[in-house]
């Protein structure tokens, strides 16, 4: 049974008084009444100004008292105007009357956390301890405990310090947002990030990588986690850790850093999964009144998510216990999520599916992070502006007009509790510093996360290893399993935990307290590898692989890695075969088998190549690039040799197909590991045959293409083969594509009358696409003069195929600008993604043509004035949907669909006025949006790739090209990295929208 412990009120409180909340002013009720809450609940506002102003963050100590962090910078001043405030209760009613600087001359702080006898505030880039020696209540010591990270948009900044269960303490951050409008103010990348105090000690890349950070202050110690995320993280009640990002609103990060490093030849650049079921730029449901610039229907959709917080009160009820909230300041609200276990992950569902657990009619009403206080209440802070959106994404118009900084001198904390209430007794009268060490013990068996966090880190900072039995007894026999775990990681961290300790948590009933017992014997065996009791704590370890949680399962996966031993390596297996339908069990095992892989492959060959799936196809995909990664020729070769034949099963060929393409697309970037014998390459060139199945042709020949044609004689027969099959329309088109990339593996230019032959509307548009692809290999200028002169006789698709041809190197680029600028070509034959990459091209002269041949009206104010005229007339969502899939689907999409995932989700824009989407349409320069700065990289093979950076860790990098394609790169390959200093999407693509059309646009962007 679950319950909140109960200890002497006469330890905890000084007093016993009823508590009331103080009356409001008028301003302040009409506040409290625009705000709708889920029945079942009440709201009630504890704290407003004058007492705090632009609040963004707060904390209460182990004695009650109250800090708040306030952020008056954003978004653009830097002059140090951040403060701490700490809050007091002067009439003894319960409720903070009187406010003081605690701490001043802070640049933009983003976070609080209580630490040893001061607080901890992220202010970037460093993160400061303060402190309060001589009781005066304003902090007298400051030091700076960790720095380097960059100083970015203020939105992207370090933040949300959060001591957890593991004694270590986590901090929100993510990789830097590079402004273009203010980027004097905010162009800061970070650098090392270090201990200033012991600056030779463990250091960060810069700016940590661009990855979440957790440290020990103590222990000078300090490490990357694999996850990102932008304002606000969680972890629930077993350390799993949550993210949160603008409209990507809840993700969660799955497999740890400490797991793949054990494989750096296995290239994963996202360790983390989204989890809503519902979507990213989910629909939510506001209740604004009269929104300034942010809503104009009733339906909107996440755009700002900040202060992800997982319920753990306990005050709530049990159908909250795995609830988390997310801020949307943007649309006034706070919306709520169900989470449900899902493998090695999570599935997010709506809390209420038509409404919202928090929304406001007032449209300044900006709730941008949480608090769950000593009293299982959920306290929401409100950064209360009339403009929370960063000028970087915001129009002239609303920059100049001096309304950004308007409630600046405003901000609300609210509390949120049940409808029959909670006492708000805890204000400067908790007294936990006074507490011994027994009674602190008990507080790790309070249902609310508050007592079990801070008596944990309390016993941590006093060292209280005599309290070490009681935690046994806690791990033994307490009947709340969160408290199991708490004592389990204390004993941990105070150096006093023992292998029955954790074998006691391998038997207990909740998947969590077993889980955390598998991270705790890993440490254990990490630190204490010649202890006479490891041995028996492996094997009792490995025996859990049976377990029917798979969480705990996934767990045992990836801590069995440090196990280098044929009964580890065996349950590893058998939890891959249990498990293998989830991708995150595949790529654990792949990277807890370093250097074995070639064990892993057979044993998949063996038991999970029975049954075709896009995980499983995934899977092989992964461990094919792994193992050709390595570079080790006598594990490859085994596996090549295997894969590279057909053989007379056809129904291995997806999972043979699957692993060629991953070793391809592996070579095709990072150039060939292991050299192919010819007789390898005479293994490819046989699927060249109408009896194997496409998708194992094409892997073989996308091998080929890398790798080059054999030598000896059969590479003629196959070429003379190809030869006539291209010619011959009855074979199957498929098949005749094919014949084209083996002609042009073989000699491209040799084969040019052949390509240039059936490339007519006759053909079909796969073996055109087929054609077009390897002309771009032939240099010649009788190509591309073919190409231009018979352009306005190809279809749509296979004109766009020709313009990406000729924007293929720049020195064709000139002929393709030149058609256009004699009309030979129409300009809206260029799509919006081929406009990307010409104005805002590398090179300066061909950027300055394009620029003249496509802007043709370079005063974008009177373009804009022409176009107000659709602010006018009644738009068609028919209509606009057709306008869309012509003109923006090449690089956008709305609500998921309808186009290509490359530039920013357009269903975010739905609830801005239609002026400022027609802004950002006309003037796309006038902003970039976050996350889609758009790059290109030089390879130092010479070749190059362009699109937008999803994700990066120290060694790899995910690229998105323009189009959608993905590829995981590694960072050593890469010679130069230059961004471009130009929005993604380029001015005068209106050339191809009327008036009309751009009405028609308009209400399909918004759902009108």
């Amino acid at each position: 049974m679950r319950y909140f412990f109960l200890i002497s009120l006469s330890l905890l409180f000084s007093c016993q008084q009823k508590t009331q909340q103080p009356p409001l002013s008028a301003e302040h009720q009409k506040a409290l009444a625009s705000l709708t809450v889920m029945d079942g609940f009440k709201v009630e506002m504890i704290a407003s100004e004058p007492l705090i102003a632009d609040p963004v963050a707060m904390e209460v100590d182990e004695d009650g008292n109250m800090y708040v962090v306030e952020m008056h910078g954003y978004p653009l001043d830097l002059t140090r105007t951040g403060k701490v405030k700490l809050l007091k209760d002067t009439n003894n009613d319960g409720y903070p009357d009187t406010s003081t600087v605690f701490a001043d001359s802070l640049r933009l702080p983003t976070g609080i956390m209580r630490w040893k006898n001061g607080i901890l505030i992220t202010d970037t880039p460093d993160v400061i301890y303060l402190e309060d020696t001589d009781n005066d209540g304003k902090a007298d010591i400051r030091k700076v405990m960790l720095t380097g990270f960059a100083l970015s948009n203020p939105q992207h900044n370090l933040n949300t310090p959060r001591f957890e269960l593991d004694n270590w303490i986590y901090l929100g951050h993510e990789a830097v947002v590079t402004p273009f409008v203010y980027k004097k103010e905010f162009g800061d990348e970070g650098q090392n990030i270090y201990f200033p105090d012991k600056p030779d000690r463990q250091t960060l890349g810069k700016n940590a990588n661009g990855r979440a950070v957790r440290f020990k202050p103590d222990t000078y110690e300090v490490e990357e986690v694999s996850g990102e995320t932008q304002f606000g993280h969680t972890m629930d009640a077993w350390g799993h850790h949550l993210y949160t990002s603008n409209a990507d609103h809840l993700f969660h990060e799955v497999l740890a850093s400490q797991y793949l490093k054990n494989n750096p030849d296995l290239l994963v650049s996202n360790a983390s999964q989204d989890i809503s079921d519902h979507g990213n730029a989910a629909e939510i449901y506001p209740i604004t009144e009269n929104p300034n610039h942010q809503l104009l229907t009733d339906v909107g959709v996440i755009t700002s998510s900040c202060g992800v917080t997982w319920y753990s009160g306990g005050a709530f009820g049990d159908k909250f216990r795995e609830v988390t909230f997310v801020g949307e300041p943007v649309h006034n609200l706070v919306h709520a999520d169900v989470i449900k276990h899902t493998g090695a992950s999570f599935t997010a569902s709506r809390l209420n599916e038509k409404s919202e657990f928090l929304a406001s009619k007032d449209d300044w009403f900006r709730p941008v992070n949480f608090y769950i206080g000593p009293d299982g209440a959920l306290y929401v802070i409100d950064y209360y502006r009339q403009i929370i959106e960063h000028p970087e994404w915001m129009s002239d118009e609303i920059n100049k007009s001096g309304a950004l900084y308007n409630g600046t001198d405003k901000g609300r904390i609210y509390r949120i509790v049940p409808e029959k209430g909670l006492p708000m007794d805890w204000l400067g009268k908790l007294n936990l510093s006074k507490q011994p060490d027994a009674e602190l013990v008990k507080l790790l068996e309070n249902d609310n996360i508050w007592y079990r966090r801070t008596a944990q880190r309390l016993l941590l900072q006093r060292q209280a290893k005599g309290i070490s039995n009681t935690l046994r007894e806690i791990i033994s026999k307490s009947t709340l399993p969160e408290a199991k775990v708490h004592a389990l990681w204390l004993l941990e961290g105070l150096k006093s935990i023992e292998s029955q300790d954790i074998i006691q948590a391998f038997g207990d009933n909740e998947a969590g307290v077993r889980e955390n017992g598998i991270r705790v014997a890993e440490n254990y065996i990490n630190q204490y590898p010649t202890k006479p009791d490891v041995e028996k704590l492996k094997k009792e370890l490995i025996s859990l692989h049976h377990d029917g949680n798979g969480k705990v399962r996934f767990q045992l996966l990836n801590t069995l890695g440090f196990i280098k031993t044929p009964e580890s390596e065996q349950a590893r297996l058998e939890v891959l075969q249990r498990d293998f339908h989830d991708k995150w069990i595949g790529l654990a095992c792949i990277a807890s088998f370093a250097g074995k892989e070639n064990q892993v492959f057979n044993f998949a060959v063996k038991e999970l190549a029975k049954e075709k799936s896009d995980e499983t196809a995934e899977f092989f995909s992964n461990i094919g690039a792994t193992i050709a990664n390595s570079g080790n020729k006598e594990v490859f070769a085994a596996i090549f040799s295997y894969i590279s034949n057909t053989g007379e099963n056809a129904n291995d060929d997806w999972w043979k197909a699957a692993t060629l393409s991953g070793i391809s697309k592996l070579w095709h970037y990072k150039g060939i590991t292991v050299p192919l014998t010819n007789t390898d390459k005479d293994r490819l060139l046989l699927a060249f045959s109408a009896n194997s199945s496409p998708e194992f042709r094409k892997a073989c020949l996308d091998l080929l293409e890398v790798t080059g044609l054999p030598k000896g004689g059969s590479e003629i027969v196959k070429i003379k083969e190809a030869k006539d099959i291209l010619a011959d329309r009855g074979e199957d088109e498929k098949l005749r594509a094919d014949a084209v990339k083996l002609l042009s593996i073989a000699n491209a230019n040799a084969y040019k009358k052949d390509f240039l032959q059936v490339l007519t509307a006759k053909e079909p548009e796969i073996v055109q696409a087929s054609v077009l692809k390897t002309l771009s290999k032939i240099g010649d200028k009788s190509t591309f003069a073919f190409l231009l002169k018979e352009f306005k006789g190809f279809s749509a698709p296979i004109q766009q195929r020709v313009v990406e041809l000729l924007m293929a190197k720049p020195e064709r680029i000139p002929l393709l600008l030149t058609a256009l600028e004699e009309k030979r070509i129409d300009k809206s034959a260029i799509g919006w993604r081929q406009m990307v990459d010409l104005m805002n091209y590398e090179e300066t002269n061909i950027r300055a043509f394009a620029r003249k041949v496509l802007a043709v009206n370079e005063d974008r104010k009177a373009v804009l004035q022409n176009y107000l005229k659709a602010l006018d007339m009644k738009g068609e969502q028919v209509n606009g949907k057709q306008v869309f899939e012509q003109n923006c689907a090449t690089c956008h999409q709305i609500d998921g669909v309808n186009g290509v995932n490359f530039g920013p989700n357009l269903s975010t824009l739905r609830s801005r006025n239609a002026n400022s989407i027609l802004t950002e349409i006309i003037n796309p320069n006038n902003s970039i949006a976050d996350k889609y700065d758009f790059w290109t990289l030089t390879f130092k093979n010479g070749t190059a790739m362009g699109g937008l950076i999803l994700q990066e860790n120290a060694n790899v990098l995910t690229l998105r090209e323009v189009g959608g394609k993905e590829s995981v790169i590694q960072k050593k390959d890469i010679a130069k990295l230059v961004k471009s200093e130009t929005s993604i999407m380029p001015n005068g693509l209106e050339n191809a929208i009327s008036v009309k059309e751009m009405a028609d646009l308009i209400a399909f962007i918004q759902k009108k």
